[in-house]
């Protein structure tokens, strides 16, 4: 996938005709210069369509069909293009995700992705501990990143560790095992029936 142009251009890779129209219509309100490319699986989408650069990629997970993600992962340049992976219910729910990306798209360069701006918020800190001799920078810093990561993941999946693994594209049992070892507090909230 190649070219890159002023248009906002999505793949959705997805069977729910619901689900196209509805992220369509969330991504037309965000942004004028929108294509939407829709397709059951990346196998079925148009060779022309193929060749193109999208700006990210949208992916229902079904259940059993983990190499998919893997797939689209090898087919994109993931430094300029986001790739939204889940569920029906979750990819219904983040249709806010891909109107923040397509609003951010208007303002921002393609060269300022996610890589600069940690690099931008790093720099003055890797510096300081330079000048300062520290040593084990890069566990200490994995360790700030990751806990969070992991905290922010299981809030949104209300705590649910399958689907908090499945966020994060790791492993259940590995997930366990970071939640032990970076001590971060289980806590599952009951949905509030209003």
């Amino acid at each position: 996938m190649t070219a890159r142009s002023s248009v906002f251009s999505v793949l959705l890779l997805s069977v729910d005709p619901d689900l196209q129209a509805q992220l369509e219509q969330d991504l037309r309100k965000a942004t004028h210069t929108l294509s939407i490319t829709a397709a059951k699986d990346l196998a079925s989408v148009p060779r022309a369509a193929a060749k193109r650069s999208f700006d990210g990629v949208i992916l229902e997970m079904k259940r059993g069909h983990r190499n998919e993600l893997a797939e689209v992962q090898r087919a994109v340049d993931p430094a300029h293009t986001f790739i939204l992976a889940g569920s029906r219910a979750v990819l219904r729910s983040a249709s806010g995700i891909v109107e923040a990306m397509a609003n951010g798209h208007g303002r921002l360069s393609h060269s300022y992705r996610l890589e600069d701006y940690i690099e931008s918020k790093l720099g003055d800190f890797v510096k300081e501990m330079k000048n300062g001799s520290a040593r084990n920078l890069y566990p200490v810093l994995i360790r700030a990143v990751e806990r969070p990561l992991i905290t922010l993941a299981l809030k949104e999946t209300n705590g649910n560790q399958i689907q908090a693994a499945h966020l994060l594209g790791m492993n259940r049992n590995t997930l366990r095992k970071k939640i032990t070892d970076l001590r971060i507090p289980i806590k599952r909230e009951k949905a509030r029936i209003v």
